[in-house]
């Protein structure tokens, strides 16, 4: 069932998702707070220490107890995002979560970064946490570190998203 898919990420899915969250919680400024809105949902955000050779794992979605387990260890940008992208996989891929073809994927780049069901999750997160429609409002008025304080995403992930919607 799951081998048949495309392997392209659905880019366009994933931010009509999550503009529809952002819709559904009536968002009208920045921050977005994922964690409101998953226990909104129904969903359990688990903050954990994970060990051994789990250590470099950022995050994950249990869909056996509708959970996400977040690193505790993780800086809390980098914690916030990794909530929404866990969002996320729950909006866009819980189907494939409730599989035995789910995997926890770690945060490098070289175990995950070419999973298209990953990719989905981390623009469903740009999105969610920095909305077009609030960037919109700011981009041109101040400054990405204002930005990124602003929306309380990382420098890096806020410098990503302005790359990805406006070119800068």
């Amino acid at each position: 069932m799951f081998g048949k898919t495309l392997n392209r990420p659905d880019y366009r899915k994933a931010e009509r998702e999550a503009a529809k969250l952002l819709d559904d919680f009536y968002i009208a400024a920045p921050p977005v707070n994922p964690i409101v809105m998953a226990e909104q949902l129904g969903i359990h955000v688990k903050f954990v220490t994970f060990t051994g050779n789990s250590s470099g794992i950022s995050g994950y979605y249990d869909c056996k107890d509708d959970s996400i387990y977040v690193n505790a260890d993780e800086y809390p940008l980098r914690q916030t995002f990794t909530i929404a992208h866990e969002l996320g996989h729950r909006v866009l891929h819980k189907d494939w979560a409730e599989s035995e073809a789910y995997k926890v994927l770690w945060r490098d780049e070289g175990r995950q970064g070419r999973d298209f069901r990953e990719q989905e999750a981390n623009a469903f997160a740009a999105s969610l946490l920095m909305p077009k429609y609030l960037l919109d409002k700011y981009v041109d008025r101040i400054s990405p570190p204002s930005l990124s304080t602003l929306f309380a995403v990382s420098l890096p992930a806020m410098k990503v998203r302005l790359s990805h919607l406006y070119g800068i």
